[in-house]
């Protein structure tokens, strides 16, 4: 009968480097002091669930079961880590669970939502921690978005895509993810969009992190959040939904001006316009529409669009651009649904797989920690590449395991003695 493994042999050799990195770093120490402890009897720290769970999507793993393969041949060799099963994992996910709420929209109808303030905290740690947020930067940017993720679980709702799955709000600042909160997915996103913002930006405060600017899409065009935004001294662009007044006050702006904006020719103008509180400004921009239909409100054959914001030094053409960058920070739910694995949570309840949803944004922040360090000594990998690439090119170098008198030593596969050194340095 062939053995499925040879116990003195890992395919996944680059992960002991990844845990040896981290280990300097006090990486362990550092999780089971934010989590707390758990039961002495249990036998698993949280450092040994959070660790496990990310090394094995480090390994090209898709769903927590994965662990069980990883562990015989890789994970169960790591220094000060115990290992624990799929079922463990899967169980202290309900022990980080919290209670989900319920929030009513404008028609009575209840939509569900869970705020989880201490993984919450965790992921805000995590980024200072592993050098992904700058808590003394006085230019971050604050970027809030929904994504809808398509679910199939017990009690996800159906949205207005026609699928069932969940629609989390999530805040990032420098592509890093620093605040994500559990929604189903039929729940509107400028429902209760106000309290959202205002529980994200207290956690950011209460570690110290001040963002001078917000970029939000058109789910946060509310009186209620510009005022907040505006109050709380924070330069805010929103993307403003089209409507009759705007249209209006568009037909009678004289001074476009023709540019060029990522290829795009457009018309651009502004205006002063008040909406809540307060007076803030119209970034305008047009282009031909598509049928060549008139409208009966501009007098003209054009598709407008419309930011709002609260900057009234920066020029037109710049505020359009800074907005569009919104974009870049968009890229962080691609990198979190196909290399973190968002799509493909693991339970059937909100609450518990909003507690993954934390936890795989803290592996994305490691990962961004972990790729600083080797993309300078692995050939084929730089500060963007993503997990693939990095698995392929680092994380699969065959190791080997020898012991010589009472010391153990790991043997890369490889001809690359910067990498060699560090694994087997004191």
């Amino acid at each position: 009968m062939l053995k499925t493994f040879n116990s003195n042999i890992s395919c996944f050799g680059g992960l002991f480097l990844i845990h040896k990195q981290l280990k300097s770093s006090n990486a362990i120490s550092f999780i089971d002091t934010e989590l707390g402890s758990r039961v002495s009897t249990i036998g698993y720290n949280y450092s040994d669930i959070i660790l496990s769970r990310i090394y094995t999507s480090f390994c090209g793993g898709s769903s927590t079961e994965d662990v069980n393969y990883i562990r015989k041949c890789t994970l169960n060799k790591l220094d000060q880590l115990k290992i624990p099963s799929a079922d463990t994992i899967l169980r202290v996910d309900k022990e980080l669970s919290t209670p989900c709420a319920y929030i009513e929209t404008d028609s009575g109808k209840e939509n569900k939502i869970n705020i989880n303030p201490k993984l919450n905290r965790f992921l805000i740690r995590s980024a200072i921690y592993f050098n992904q947020l700058n808590p003394h930067d006085d230019n971050l940017i604050y970027d809030f978005d929904h994504q809808f993720i398509p679910a199939e679980k017990y009690d996800a709702s159906y949205s207005y895509k026609n699928k069932k799955g969940y629609f989390p709000g999530v805040a990032t600042i420098s592509n890093t993810p620093v605040y994500i909160e559990g929604r189903n997915g039929n729940c509107n996103v400028k429902t209760a969009q106000l309290s959202t913002h205002i529980r994200a930006m207290n956690s950011l405060s209460s570690e110290g992190i001040k963002p001078k600017y917000a970029r939000m899409d058109s789910g946060s065009y509310i009186k209620e959040v510009t005022d907040y935004f505006h109050d709380q001294d924070v330069i805010f662009s929103i993307r403003a939904n089209s409507s009759e007044t705007l249209l209006c006050l568009s037909s009678k702006v004289n001074d476009w001006q023709a540019v060029t904006i990522n290829f795009q020719d457009m018309e651009i103008a502004s205006f002063p316009y008040e909406f809540g509180n307060h007076k803030h400004r119209i970034i305008a921009y047009r282009i031909k529409n598509k049928t060549g239909q008139i409208s009966a409100l501009t007098g003209d054959a054009k598709k407008y669009m419309f930011i709002i914001t609260n900057d009234n030094d920066i020029s037109e053409k710049q505020a359009i651009e800074f907005y569009n960058k919104r974009g870049d920070s968009e890229r962080v739910f691609d990198i979190q649904n196909n290399d973190f694995n968002w799509n493909s949570m693991p339970h059937s309840f909100l609450d518990e797989n909003t507690v993954y949803l934390i936890i795989m944004a803290v592996a994305h922040i490691m990962y961004k920690w972990i790729l600083s360090i080797f993309c300078n000594h692995v050939d084929g990998i730089n500060q963007t590449s993503r997990l693939k690439r990095f698995i392929f090119r680092f994380v699969i170098t065959a190791a080997k395991f020898t012991k010589s008198g009472r010391r153990n030593f790991i043997h890369l596969n490889s001809q690359n003695k910067t990498l060699i050194n560090m694994l087997n340095s004191s």
